[in-house]
């Protein structure tokens, strides 16, 4: 939209923008009906012309307040949480374009570029390629459970050494469940009940579909049936430093992302 206006120039009024200019592209399509359509004209007869109430109109359809339809696009390369290279994927619009179109992520499902992406398929040399990413969820699941902290209860009282059962018990504390054969423990045992290991680090490594893997943290905690030998509950318990129970495992218990709670404390601070 540009605002215009009269100015004088050499003493005639001329019809020129004016100096405080705005320009804005607005799109805007409404589908309308007559109230009163015209009626037909006679044959060899000059059209009638239209009165009033022909130019009122009845609203049929806003394009503004209607929904935009999902975008199906090809994806030239793995994008994380969307899909897989050469994955046919549906996204909303403004997604599409601003996340994958504008950045060269994915082109349009076309019958063009589906015509060549089938083409391509058929004639590439290498037919079994080399999966990098088992699933467009695989690396943030990953992520996630490389800042997670599994609390991995164990009795105060009875004999006990941490198997992978101890392991999927505490996943599934946290929601998550994690099969026995894709939780690999390390080579060193760890046997209690034993206080010295309370509040100790250790690593489990976890398979994510068979193919990717992330270490895990995962803390020892006695737990005692008898509320009276249970011990005294301390806060922020789960917060760093984080000690392990073996030293060969620091280094990567240390380079770990840290906890979402740990990050919001931090920001808050």
């Amino acid at each position: 939209m540009i605002r215009l206006g009269f100015q004088l120039l050499g003493g005639a009024k001329t019809f020129q923008p004016s100096l405080s200019i705005k320009v804005e592209q607005i799109r805007t399509t409404f589908v309308l009906k007559r109230r009163y359509p015209p009626l037909l004209d006679k044959q060899n007869r000059p059209p009638k012309p239209l009165v009033t109430k022909n130019f009122v109109y009845d609203e049929v359809e806003n394009t503004n307040l209607k929904k935009e339809p999902d975008l199906k696009l090809i994806l030239t390369s793995f994008v994380e949480g969307v899909g897989l290279k050469n994955e046919i994927v549906t996204v909303r619009p403004n997604f599409g374009r601003f996340k994958l179109l504008a950045c060269g992520l994915a082109v349009y499902a076309s019958p063009e570029n589906l015509e060549k992406l089938k083409k391509d398929l058929e004639n590439s040399d290498n037919k079994v390629q080399t999966t990098l990413h088992s699933s467009r969820f695989a690396e943030l699941t990953r992520r996630d459970l490389a800042s997670k902290i599994l609390v991995v209860l164990v009795n105060q009282e009875n004999p006990w050494t941490i198997e992978k059962w101890h392991i999927r018990a505490a996943f599934r504390r946290t929601g998550i469940w994690v099969p026995d054969h894709a939780i690999k423990m390390g080579d060193k045992p760890i046997s209690g009940p034993n206080l010295e290991l309370e509040k100790k680090y250790f690593l489990v490594t976890v398979t994510i579909n068979n193919l990717e893997t992330t270490p895990v943290r995962c803390m020892i905690r006695h737990w005692s049936t008898f509320p009276e030998l249970r011990l005294p509950k301390v806060d922020g318990y789960l917060e760093p430093p984080y000690e392990p129970i073996f030293e060969d495992e620091r280094e990567i218990i240390s380079t770990l992302p840290l906890p979402v709670f740990c990050l919001k404390k931090s920001v808050a601070s």
